[in-house]
């Protein structure tokens, strides 16, 4: 191949170009290769930073919110023992009663009938038994016949308070001051026995009966104060206790039931209205630990715990632990740990058994626990 001076001239003017232009390829290579080394040896030197908390025994406490409708202490549904018409009937929903109003009258001319006659049979047997006695020293009567005598004076008593007791029970007078809820029939209507007639009830005395899951109810005591407030009266808390603890869980719902006392009852208040109910729930001598510190995996829960190797280093292990009910942000730990051990609470991307790390908390943050928040 024959080059020309004119091609030559050429050539030696591109080699330099060439020259320069593989020369700023290579460099930056090599600075890009020095970089990285220089990265990995400074994430060799940087130590893990974690922050920690520490492990304690102490009481525990959040607030439950419960609902329903308030209904009345006292209700008493009113039935007719006799059968007969009713003739008076005075009082309506709504009307306030004192103990012993007549609240039903039924229809009794036969049963003062049957009263007049059984008194008449006293009186008759009263007499034959005088005149038995009297016959009985001049062995005319026998003790035989003084004895039937009495027998028939006693069952005519018998039967005259029984009519008695009858005639009384046709006159139905409030058992209670109270106030009258239901009125299901009129004056005219004709009653068989046990009639559902009148419901009344006790407004003084209010409570509201609450559901209230199984975990938290042994927390409950009974006389435990409560704050009650009624959507119908606005946001204005009242003050409540609870009375009673039923023994028994619903096997459906896993919950139990609790009555709560308005006591007194606020200006407003009646039956049927809807209610909330908070109380405080507090667990004594509970291992704790918050909940965000708290990892899960197939096998179960775990945590970081701080700890030293056998070249006194700080280093994270680890731990599974079984875990207990749950209070508000902490929770209980039943297994597997102590009070005093340190796990990590911040700083965990990165982490795994027999990472070396270093606690940046100081001692005096350790075991600060998130304030217990309201569940409903």
């Amino acid at each position: 191949m024959i080059i020309t001076k004119k091609q030559s001239r050429r050539i030696k003017l591109y080699v330099p170009l060439l020259t320069g232009l593989f020369g700023s390829l290579i460099l930056p290579a090599c600075d890009s290769t020095s970089n990285t080394e220089s990265n990995i040896h400074r994430a060799q030197q940087t130590t893990h930073r974690v922050e920690v908390i520490t492990v304690e025994n102490k009481p525990v406490s959040l607030t439950q919110t419960v609902s329903g409708t308030l209904e009345a202490v006292t209700k008493i549904r009113l039935y007719n023992e006799e059968s007969g018409r009713i003739t008076k009937l005075p009082y309506h929903e709504g009307d306030v009663v004192k103990k012993g109003t007549l609240l039903v009258q039924l229809d009794n001319e036969l049963l003062k009938t049957d009263v007049a006659k059984a008194k008449a049979s006293r009186e008759q047997a009263k007499l034959d038994l005088s005149r038995v006695k009297k016959l009985l020293p001049k062995k005319i009567s026998t003790e035989e016949e003084v004895a039937r005598a009495h027998t028939e004076l006693d069952l005519a008593i018998a039967e005259e308070r029984r009519q008695l007791t009858r005639l009384k029970r046709t006159s139905i007078k409030a058992p209670i001051d109270g106030l009258i809820t239901k009125r299901l029939y009129e004056p005219g209507d004709m009653l068989a026995q046990q009639s559902h007639i009148h419901t009344i009830i006790d407004p003084t005395a209010l409570r509201l009966k609450a559901s209230l899951a199984e975990r938290w109810l042994p927390l409950v005591k009974k006389d435990q104060a409560v704050t009650v407030t009624i959507d119908a009266l606005g946001d204005k808390k009242y003050s409540a206790k609870v009375v009673r603890i039923h023994p028994t869980i619903n096997a459906s719902t896993h919950k139990g039931t609790i009555e709560i006392l308005l006591s007194p009852v606020p200006d407003g208040a009646t039956v049927g209205q809807f209610s909330r109910a908070k109380i405080e729930l507090t667990a004594t001598d509970r291992l704790i630990i918050p909940v965000h510190t708290i990892h899960y995996e197939p096998e179960g829960a775990y945590v970081y715990r701080v700890t030293k190797n056998d070249s006194d280093e700080t280093i994270v292990e680890k731990v599974f632990f079984e875990q207990g009910q749950q209070f508000a942000s902490v929770a209980e730990i039943l297994s597997d740990l102590i009070a005093g051990d340190r796990v990590v609470s911040r700083g965990f991307l990165g982490l795994r058994t027999g990472k070396k790390v270093e606690v940046a908390n100081s001692e005096n943050r350790q075991g600060q626990q998130p304030a217990a928040k309201e569940n409903k």
